[in-house]
């Protein structure tokens, strides 16, 4: 009995030691700033303005060398106004042109917390081009849709439509 249990146990780790390897992990570390449009009813009218200069950090994770999606997570800054702190989790889909230029189209879900709160969600479109061996120059197009928050009246959404420009270093 105690050779079958053995024998059985050698087995099962001789099948799942292919599947247990490590995972590879390629991160990316970037820095954008931009700024745009906001749209939004007050009054029963409709309000547009610039949007805050911003800068967001950002984190991106790619999973045994598949480049073509990325997972991020983004520090978001609102540096003008009520001066305002967030994070948005979002998925890249990378489309590699050659060598030197990606273009990517991504989902996030942005929610500042403080010092009030907004949650929406981000549709985003952008290209990055490699000028070294680790570091590429981004732009970023984004649409923000906030439809929950402490900071918008009820029953209103807060749509911003924003422009990013920065660089990115491959870790």
């Amino acid at each position: 009995m105690r050779t079958l249990a053995a024998t059985t146990l050698l087995l099962a780790l001789a099948l799942a030691a292919p599947a247990a390897r490590a995972q590879e992990l390629d991160t990316t570390v970037g820095v954008l700033s931009g700024s745009g449009i906001s749209l939004g009813r007050g009054g029963g009218d409709l309000i547009k303005k610039r949007s805050p200069i911003f800068l967001d950090l950002d984190v991106g994770l790619m999973f045994d060398g598949d480049r073509s999606l990325e997972w991020t997570l983004r520090l978001l800054m609102e540096l003008e106004g009520a001066v305002s702190v967030g994070v948005a989790p979002s998925v890249k889909k990378v489309v590699r042109i050659n060598r030197r230029l990606n273009l990517y189209g991504g989902l996030g879900f942005p929610f500042f917390f403080a010092p009030f709160t907004l949650l929406g969600v981000e549709p985003a479109v952008g290209a990055t081009f490699r000028f070294a061996s680790r570091f590429s120059v981004v732009l970023e197009a984004h649409a923000d849709v906030f439809f929950v928050g402490s900071d918008l009246p009820d029953g209103s959404v807060l749509a911003k439509m924003d422009l990013a420009l920065g660089i990115r270093f491959e870790l």
